[in-house]
């Protein structure tokens, strides 16, 4: 952070009109590399375990990291590049790790041909979920730390849960720094990977032949980046606002422009989605529940949603 502020490496100037910005000052977007850097020193110590994870894991998520972190530098990449690198990421994990959303749950099994192209879809799905809600300070690390969490304690103490400690570490530490005062940002490149690591995960998880956890738990367990993305995307289609343009009508814009704070808004967030998180975990294999439990998040969504859009336009 010191050496950004320096030199004037990855500085947010916060003088675009962004409809997205909700600071005032230049402020290191650097936040990703303190993420990033131990995961990295993690996977590279665990490669003698000849994990296929690790392996892709490492591959894939120093490639959509680097996506990111390029835009982070000097804001040079252009959407379609970074959609680009995200694909070569999620193709590479895929590839190396040989895991895919095969098994839907409730008997559905796709064949490879369609599996591993969905699945490149979720993971880049997921990837730019996280960035979307990575507004204010402490939101998508928030998300991240509880998702991490729950991650770890699935594990069972397995190869993967010291790459997830590691995570967490790291994720905590940039929190400090983020939260509330917002001394560093996540950065794209710390949201594109943190999206990355979530989702492939979730797909190992899942989709490992001794799992029993539900192929739902991972839509379950991130609902609100799930949900504000597919719900973004109606909301854009239908007043015919084109996909790739920022907007400032998502749910924690919302709350902001009725809370005028930072990290009040946050802690709202985090507060209304962290049970269904919870409960996510505790019905990790039960494919009915966490259906429900993901529709319950999204009909008390909209009717946030439509209160807050009544209560901006009032004022």
């Amino acid at each position: 952070m010191v050496l950004s502020k320096k030199f004037g490496l990855f500085i947010d100037t916060a003088t675009s009109d962004k409809p997205q910005r909700f600071h005032t000052l230049p402020t290191p977007r650097a936040g990703g590399i303190g993420i990033f850097a131990p995961f990295l020193f993690t996977s590279l110590s665990l490669l003698h375990t000849q994990s296929n994870f690790i392996y892709g894991a490492l591959v894939g998520g120093s490639l959509v990291f680097l996506s990111g972190l390029v835009e982070d530098f000097n804001a040079s990449l252009s959407p379609k590049v970074r959609l680009v690198l995200q694909c070569l990421g999620g193709g590479a994990f895929i590839y190396l790790s040989d895991l895919y959303l095969q098994n839907l749950g409730f008997g559905i099994t796709l064949p490879s041909y369609i599996a591993i192209p969905f699945t490149l879809f979720a993971i880049v799905g997921i990837i730019n979920a996280i960035n979307i809600i990575d507004g204010f300070n402490g939101l998508a690390g928030g998300v991240a730390l509880i998702a991490l969490g729950v991650l770890t304690y699935l594990s069972e103490g397995g190869v993967e849960s010291i790459v997830f400690l590691a995570l967490l570490g790291g994720v905590l530490g940039f929190l400090a720094l983020n939260f509330p005062k917002g001394k560093i940002f996540l950065g794209d490149g710390g949201a594109y990977f943190l999206g990355f690591i979530l989702s492939i995960s979730l797909i190992n998880l899942t989709q490992a032949p001794s799992s029993h956890i539900s192929p739902w738990f991972g839509i379950a367990l991130l609902i609100y980046p799930f949900w504000e993305v597919i719900f973004s995307i109606y909301r854009r289609k239908r007043h015919k606002i084109p996909a790739m343009l920022p907007d400032s009508n998502h749910l924690h814009q919302l709350i902001f422009h009725k809370t005028q704070s930072n990290p009040k808004t946050t802690l709202i967030i985090l507060a209304f989605i962290a049970p269904f998180m919870l409960y996510a975990l505790y019905f990790c294999n039960d494919e009915k529940a966490l259906l429900l439990g993901s529709g319950i998040f999204i009909i008390l969504y909209l009717l946030i949603y439509q209160r807050l859009v009544k209560f901006k336009n009032h004022f």
